[in-house]
């Protein structure tokens, strides 16, 4: 049970890490989000710490990151942009599209 456990948190680990980089955000940011401190944070994504539920409720709730892919990996593809788009605020999109330009940014000159 222990190294499931344990392997269980490393996956987690994986996902927080995962997201944390697509959404451009450094650890010290979650770190402060969930007010912890920075090591503790990144013991967490290592996998040497689990990611209390308190905490995912904090992540989803700031960063809209689903509690479903960390704690299973199951992502939810359901997400249609133009729906979005058209019944959100000028502020949401504004921000949607700030985002995205960000993360292409990053994909176009990030080495694969």
């Amino acid at each position: 049970m222990r190294t499931e456990k344990k392997e269980l948190n490393i996956q987690i680990g994986k996902r927080l890490q995962t997201v944390r980089e697509n959404c451009g955000y450094t650890q010290e940011a979650f770190a402060e989000a969930l007010d912890i401190g920075v090591e503790h944070y990144r013991k967490i994504e290592l996998g040497m710490y689990g990611l209390q539920r308190e905490n995912m409720l904090i992540l989803y709730k700031k960063y809209k990151i689903d509690p479903t892919y960390l704690l299973a990996g199951e992502k939810n593809h359901t997400f249609d942009v133009e729906m979005f788009l058209a019944n959100c605020s000028r502020e949401e999109r504004d921000k949607f599209l700030d985002r995205m330009l960000i993360y292409m940014r990053k994909l176009m000159i990030s080495p694969q």
